[in-house]
């Protein structure tokens, strides 16, 4: 073999040995692809959310204590009515009876007064004679004693006479009462929502229990009843803005405000692992919308904090992992983020979120994992940085240390910030989708 041959050969083998020690070494991963925003500065208002259903602000059971046959009704559900107006009418002959029972009575009971009157009046000129006979010696003093006491006699029958007369009027009027009562009327202005009779049927009212004849309620003042949980009930106070979406009529927000929060606690599978406390809460609509009815459900997003000009950044973008070490933390990078955080929050927020942190380590002694957001430096790296948040709105939460306005962050895919992503991993920003407002590579949200 000539000599070029063989330094062909070597340098064959020595380009296969070189290409398989390149192929054996190990590669760093290729960039991760990912979604990014800027975090920014502006107003950041904490919503909280619930789902109930419509009713009436003010519903009224129209009901008599009056026993009888449901005569007639002269309204149907739907009719809007007015205060006064008749409803219905339940037999009255039997409370007319009585009406005219103690109508006799207290008539009785004035003729009597009259009768009365004229004995007074009678024993008043016999007492005057007795007298004149008794001073001219032709009577006894007996015969004045007998005088006198029959005058003060018919004076205590008159004083008897009109309490009598004072206590059947008494009843006359509890007999009128009974009889209005007897005839249904609207209490407010308002729209008959349920009928629970029908004419015919009887009506067994009393003192002691209600028979509802009609429900009827103002469906011009309408509100949304939501259940609120126990730890988001707190944050919520009378006169919160709200904002109602209603099932029934899609694609469209009514304003609202809170017009009262429960105090009663509303605890459902008491004892068990699905134990769960919630508050109701009532959101009255500002102007209810035309066809909104009683029943409807619907969800009310109540906003109950606005912080203003505060460094914010979308919610997704904040995720739980492990703390880092403190051997592992880069000095200078650090403080330099703390100097940027400090300028970026005030001094009390940020301690209020300190305080709110979890302890190091759970009760079963494991880390617990804290708040982190990846920052993505110039190079390309996913740098991730513990935070401290504030409120959140539906989209935006606030960031009160650890990220500075202007900073790109990760934000998705959710599973990549998840589990996938890794401190200090290249990362290259994703191309928007067709049609999408999501921003280029840069990945800057305004």
């Amino acid at each position: 073999m000539t000599k070029g041959r063989w330094i062909l050969a070597a340098l064959v083998v020595a380009g296969v040995g070189f290409a398989t020690v390149q192929g054996l070494r190990p590669h760093p991963p290729p960039p991760l692809e990912v979604t990014t925003s800027v975090a920014r500065r502006g107003p950041v208002t904490r919503t909280v959310t619930a789902a109930g259903h419509l009713q009436a602000r003010e519903t009224v059971k129209v009901s008599s204590n009056v026993t009888g046959d449901l005569l007639s009704l002269s309204v149907k559900e739907g009719d809007r009515v007015r205060r006064g107006q008749v409803l219905g009418q339940i037999d009255k002959r039997l409370e007319e009876t009585q009406v005219a029972q103690f109508r006799g009575a207290v008539a009785g009971a004035k003729a009597q007064i009259t009768q009365i009157d004229v004995s007074i009046a009678q024993d008043k000129r016999d007492l005057v004679r007795v007298q004149k006979l008794v001073d001219d010696r032709l009577a006894s003093s007996s015969d004045l004693e007998k005088s006198q006491t029959q005058l003060h006699l018919d004076e205590g029958r008159l004083e008897a006479q009109k309490e009598l007369v004072a206590q059947n009027q008494g009843q006359l009027s509890t007999a009128l009462y009974n009889l209005s009562r007897a005839t249904l009327t609207a209490p407010i202005d308002g729209t008959i929502l349920e009928l629970q009779h029908k004419v015919g049927e009887r009506i067994r009212g009393s003192d002691f229990s209600e028979d509802v004849v009609l429900l009827m309620g103002g469906l011009t003042d309408m509100e949304v009843k939501a259940e609120v949980g126990e730890h988001e009930v707190v944050a919520v106070h009378v006169g919160d803005e709200s904002e109602v979406e209603i099932d029934a009529i899609p694609d469209k927000q009514f304003k609202g405000h809170v017009v009262a929060v429960g105090k009663n606690a509303q605890i459902k599978n008491p004892g068990t692992d699905a134990e769960v406390t919630t508050f109701f809460v009532r959101v009255g609509l500002d102007v209810p919308p035309e066809g909104a009815l009683p029943g409807m459900s619907s969800a009310v997003g109540i906003s109950t904090a606005t912080h203003e000009s505060v460094v914010m950044v979308p919610i997704q973008a904040v995720t739980s992992r492990e703390a880092k070490k403190k051997e592992h933390t880069a000095p200078a990078r650090a403080g330099t983020m703390k100097v940027a955080d400090a300028q970026a929050a005030p001094a009390p927020a940020a301690s209020a979120g300190a305080k709110d942190d979890p302890p190091v380590k759970t009760a079963t002694g494991k880390p617990k994992p804290v708040k982190v957001v990846f920052v993505v430096d110039k190079d390309g790296s996913a740098q991730m940085r513990e935070v401290h948040t504030g409120i959140a709105s539906r989209t935006d939460v606030e960031i009160l240390d650890g990220v500075s306005e202007g900073e790109t962050v990760v934000d998705g895919p959710y599973r990549t910030l998840a589990r996938e992503l890794q401190d200090g991993q290249k990362v290259k920003p994703a191309k928007p989708a067709a049609g999408s407002d999501k921003p280029g590579p840069q990945g800057g949200r305004s």
